[in-house]
């Protein structure tokens, strides 16, 4: 984002009065959030899972289609991303199965109705758009790869063979943007090439199960990309391109450097193959260890692992799931676990202390924080509270553990 895009975000934030209570709120926030942490409590814990699902039911059941989009403070709501409501539909139905859960029947409906327009919106050659609904583009692989996610839970919930037939289709023509180098070199990130495709390998190798005979062929592609992705790794864990933008490629966010990491861990799992558990391992180390030593992360890191920006909590969500993934592995990776539960307490306080009480923002995570950070500047970005709800259900012990 430019200045001036910047500042014009700055300006129409300040035109609401509710948004100055918002500011003030969030400035408590920063100068007491020691002390919100200390005293942060699994209640609390459960109070924000709680009305974070709430939230995303509501991100979906309020626009004219029936997938989820991101509120802004400064412009409202978003069109539906197909992407992030593909992978916002596991947490639904996950939380869905916990009886005790408030909105366990609201999260089901909602999850059902996302899955099947997700299946109305699928191109005919398999893939899903990319971007939000308004902005009208093509088929993406790392969109289509999370969209997988979805399917696979509806699925696996259903029994329902519809969802099956949909994700071998949008698999067959994920690999067909493969190219020889392993790189998914077309239809993917407006033509740049990077590392998060990790992130797509995943989803497709927890399939595998569900059509044996492909068995053999799409293990050989997903080792044929993580292989490519090694290459781009350095002695210390950094990962180049890594980032979801150009200019600052260099400087990746962790929200992708966490996706990058996820996707090594569970593929390497997946395919029994430590090389790509470990490549995962070391770069989530040196995050957590960072982020005990400092109680923040920045929101990205150069190749020296030195940071700059505002934290971005959708990463730190994320690398608390990986960090739970980790210490379940190994129980001599206390690093692991103390990163995780600091950093779910960090992620509640955030979404829960301060002034938001309507329908719109209550209970969601923001895209950055303070929240005028330069990713997602004084937005709710759906894809956040998804990633916190994932993390605070692993914390909770909810059912159907990750």
């Amino acid at each position: 984002m430019g200045a001036l895009a910047y500042s014009q975000r700055w300006a129409a934030f300040f035109k609401r009065y509710d948004h100055w209570r918002y500011f003030f709120a969030e400035w408590n926030k920063i100068m007491y959030l020691k002390s919100y942490r200390k005293h942060h409590n699994t209640g609390a814990l459960e109070k924000s899972l709680h009305h974070g699902i709430r939230w995303l039911i509501h991100s979906i059941s309020r626009g004219t289609d029936r997938g989820s989009g991101t509120y802004y403070h400064h412009s409202g709501w978003t069109s539906s991303y197909p992407e992030t409501t593909g992978y916002i539909i596991p947490t639904l139905v996950r939380y869905a199965q916990n009886e005790e859960g408030p909105w366990a029947k609201n999260a089901e409906a909602a999850a059902l109705e996302a899955g099947k327009w997700l299946l109305e919106i699928q191109h005919s050659d398999g893939g899903w758009p990319g971007g939000y609904m308004h902005q009208k583009r093509g088929a993406v692989v790392f969109n289509t790869g999370q969209i997988l996610r979805g399917m696979r839970a509806l699925y696996l919930f259903t029994g329902e063979e519809k969802y099956k037939a949909s994700a071998h289709r949008a698999i067959l023509w994920v690999w067909k943007q493969l190219d020889a180098e392993g790189k998914f070199s077309s239809n993917d990130f407006m033509g740049a090439v990077r590392v998060y495709g990790t992130y797509v390998v995943a989803p497709i190798l927890e399939w595998l199960p569900h059509f044996e005979a492909d068995k053999d062929g799409w293990e050989a592609k997903a080792r044929l990309h993580l292989d490519w992705v090694l290459t781009q790794q350095q002695d210390n864990f950094w990962l180049a391109n890594c980032d979801n933008t150009e200019h600052k490629n260099h400087k990746p966010i962790i929200h992708t450097i966490a996706y990058t990491l996820d996707g090594l861990f569970d593929s390497g799992g997946l395919l029994k193959d430590e090389k790509y558990m470990n490549a995962a391992i070391g770069g989530a180390e040196i995050l957590a260890q960072k982020f005990i030593e400092r109680g923040l992360l920045h929101g990205r890191y150069d190749k020296r692992w030195h940071g700059s920006e505002a934290f971005i909590p959708t990463g730190g969500a994320q690398l608390a799931i990986l960090w739970h993934k980790i210490a379940r592995a190994d129980t001599e990776a206390f690093w692991a676990e103390e990163a995780r539960s600091s950093m779910n307490v960090l992620l509640s306080v955030i979404a829960t202390n301060g002034a938001r009480t309507a329908l719109d923002v209550g209970g969601a995570l923001q895209g950055s924080f303070p929240m005028w950070g330069r990713y997602e500047t004084f937005g709710l970005p759906n894809w956040a509270t998804k990633y916190m709800a994932d993390s605070l259900m692993n914390e909770l012990n909810w059912s159907n553990e990750r």
